[in-house]
């Protein structure tokens, strides 16, 4: 076992926060907790997975793996006998999450509200589900606890004890929040209403937690707020600037509300840090950013679910034993989460996990020691048998809130339709996952096997013609683009689709003439920008793609691939500096990055800083080790430090060269896919 660095460890999930909202938030001096976390820890952009929707996101968060490996792929699934369907839960999980791991070592663990947790499992320590503090009729009857909400069992009276009911929020508890409450309250007002439920539901979840933090011996504790995401559904519309289509009334009585949410997360966050004590180290995360500012969807263009708002960046502060105090923390994924958390506690890190533990942050910079998989390792780690059944009517009552917030659709009359569109939608969620690991493949076949009626919908086609040029077949990717160019919405998405597919085969010029006329039509079209961009620098028009990659980030300023587009711009136009800022912001939000990290090592080359370059590409090629341009930009690296006859880079460049051989024509490596403008993903 690897040396525990921290003596217990404080994991906490707000599920959406944004540095876009806290920031301002904390230039005001209104989130002091989390600027005090800051200033004695690292923090950074933490780059989400596709598709955004928490159950599965939370999950990887939880296991560390992406949801081809977890087992999660939506909201709901079918009851095991196919006579229904109910949300995800404990048992939906394919895989060991942190607190088995913890469990199986004899490590005690508190878990409260995290997704997909229900029926609690009977791990080493106390575990609260999701289902435990959603409330069940009015204040005066009996509010039981589900069924399976709590483990150990015996423990489920006295939690449920700390347990806030929507009737307890009053006028007063509601003014910071919203000034104008005692008005809302004498009409009435239905989002009052759905305000003071999730305060409600908030407050029970931080009373639990706290109640275990100081009573408890433990670990971990873990603990997810889902409140900042359930407000920005029913608020965010409403914070400022005004929306065109929010009324000054409605713009009067909620501007607040979602700045008041966040200084409520911070009151909480100060609770827990002086609980919990300095000798613990502190992990506060998000699974997603979520939009604030001009980047809301307007419902009025058909863009207002509940999946729109998400921007694909969430937040992440961690400070502790060993951490270093007031730094950045670059290129973090919410799937290095569950392996930085094994290596605090001294631990190993499952080689099946397909993130790493963040070892940079440690001052000195730690070692990840590694097991081949935590899933062969034997004995008790405190999961249920997969036949586990939850209570029905916790399950239809978590049903009927992911409905009311319009996540699913309301069951039918014809059980055996509902089914099947649930195994459907969810074989298209898996599809996102695996194509955005690159298993385009495999994507493809899972989108083949979807319900014919779904064949023709013009955003599953664009699915699979995007899955057909990443796979090599053109052919049908073009088909796709010719049955879209006849219809009458589908031109500019065609334009789009064929200008991709130039692009594939090199064709710049036609590639150019697409795009050229989807902006000249719609020129703020997802991802037109950036591949307009991708077309100047191909032609060797440097100083066009600098612009387009600009607007680009104007745009949407958390764009690695616009970031890294205007690296190579630079490159070409001299200006090495510049191209390393922009290179290493872009690989310091996505980490997995190699055409990043080429850039990188490029700009320092063109420095004739060598060292560092070479550990640039070094890290490119094990990204991708098939990436001719970086062999070629390594070697040259190697040459002019002189170090031809190093026996080991000699040994990673023959083995890279082994690899090269295999390859009839070895392909770059692909950037991030940005939004292809194509249409909806998820």
């Amino acid at each position: 076992m690897a040396e525990r660095i921290a003596k217990r460890v404080l994991l906490i999930g707000w599920d959406a926060a944004d540095w876009q909202m806290i920031r301002p938030l904390m230039d005001a001096g209104h989130m002091p907790a989390l600027q005090g976390l800051m200033q004695r820890g690292v923090w950074g952009n933490l780059a989400t997975l596709q598709p955004v929707l928490s159950p599965m996101l939370w999950t990887s968060i939880a296991t560390g793996k992406t949801a081809d490996k977890h087992g999660i792929h939506g909201f709901t699934e079918p009851l095991p006998d196919h006579s229904g369907i109910r949300p995800v839960s404990s048992v939906s999980r394919t895989c060991k999450a942190l607190w088995n791991i913890l469990s199986q070592n004899d490590l005690r663990s508190n878990v409260v509200g995290w997704y997909a947790s229900h029926p609690a499992e009977p791990i080493k320590g106390t575990m609260v589900s999701n289902q435990f503090e959603h409330p069940v009729g009015p204040p005066d009857q009996p509010w039981p606890v589900p069924d399976g909400a709590v483990h150990p069992a015996e423990r489920a009276d006295e939690l449920a004890e700390l347990r806030v009911h929507p009737t307890e929020i009053d006028a007063t508890a509601v003014l910071p929040f919203l000034p104008d409450a005692k008005r809302l309250m004498e009409k009435n007002d239905e989002r009052l209403r759905k305000f003071r439920q999730l305060m409600a539901q908030t407050a029970s979840i931080h009373a639990v937690a706290t109640q275990l933090v100081a009573q408890d011996d433990w670990d971990l504790t873990a603990v997810y707020y889902e409140g900042i995401d359930r407000f920005g559904h029913e608020f965010m519309e409403f914070h400022p600037p005004k929306m065109e289509q929010v009324s000054q009334e409605d713009f009067d009585a909620y501007r607040h509300a979602m700045e008041g949410i966040y200084r409520f997360h911070d009151m909480m966050l100060q609770t827990l840090l002086k609980l919990a004590g300095d000798d613990t180290a502190v992990i506060l995360l998000s699974d997603h950013g979520y939009y604030n500012d001009h980047q809301r969807p307007d419902p009025r263009e058909g863009k207002a679910g509940p999946t729109d708002w998400h921007r694909p960046f969430g937040m992440v502060c961690m400070a502790g034993p060993g951490v270093k105090p007031n730094d950045q923390l670059f290129g973090a994924s919410l799937l290095d989460v569950t392996p930085t958390v094994l290596r605090l506690l001294g631990l190993p890190v499952g080689m099946d996990m397909s993130g790493r533990a963040w070892v940079e942050a440690f001052d000195p910079p730690l070692t990840a020691d590694r097991i081949v998989s935590w899933e062969a390792v034997e004995g008790d780690a405190g999961q249920h048998p997969a036949d586990a059944a939850g209570d029905p009517e916790a399950q239809k009552a978590a049903l009927q809130q992911l409905i009311d917030l319009g996540y699913v659709e309301a069951p039918g009359e014809d059980v055996q339709q509902s089914v099947d569109d649930t195994v459907a939608h969810n074989a298209l969620n898996l599809s996102t996952a695996l194509m955005s690991i690159n298993r385009h493949a495999d994507a493809l076949e899972l989108l083949d096997g979807l319900p014919e009626k779904w064949q023709t919908q013009d955003a599953l086609k664009l699915k699979v013609a995007l899955c057909c040029l990443a796979a090599g077949d053109t052919p049908r990717a073009e088909r796709i683009a010719a049955e879209l160019a006849d219809k009458d919405d589908g031109p500019l998405r065609a334009r789009m689709l064929l200008g991709a597919i130039a692009m594939s085969r090199r064709d710049f010029g036609a590639a150019l003439e697409h795009f050229t006329a989807v902006e000249s039509a719609a020129p703020e079209t997802p991802g037109l920008c950036t591949r307009l961009g991708g077309v100047y620098l191909q032609t060797r028009q440097p100083e066009k793609a600098e612009r387009a990659f600009e607007k680009a980030l104007r745009l949407d300023d958390d764009s690695a691939v616009a970031l890294d587009g205007l690296a190579q711009a630079c490159l070409a136009l001299n200006r090495p500096d510049d191209a390393l800022d922009h290179a290493l912001s872009a690989v310091g939000l996505v980490h997995h990055f190699p055409r990043g990290h080429l850039h990188v090592g490029q700009a320092l080359a063109a420095l004739k800083d060598y060292e560092h370059a070479a550990e640039a590409l070094e890290l490119c090629l094990r990204q991708a080790s098939q990436f001719v341009e970086a062999h070629r930009a390594l070697a040259e690296v190697y040459r002019q430090l002189g170090r031809g006859d190093d026996a080991a880079r000699q040994d990673f460049l023959a083995a890279e060269a082994q690899t090269l051989r295999r390859q009839k024509a070895a392909p770059t490596a692909a950037a991030p896919a940005p939004d292809s403008g194509l249409g909806s993903t998820a």
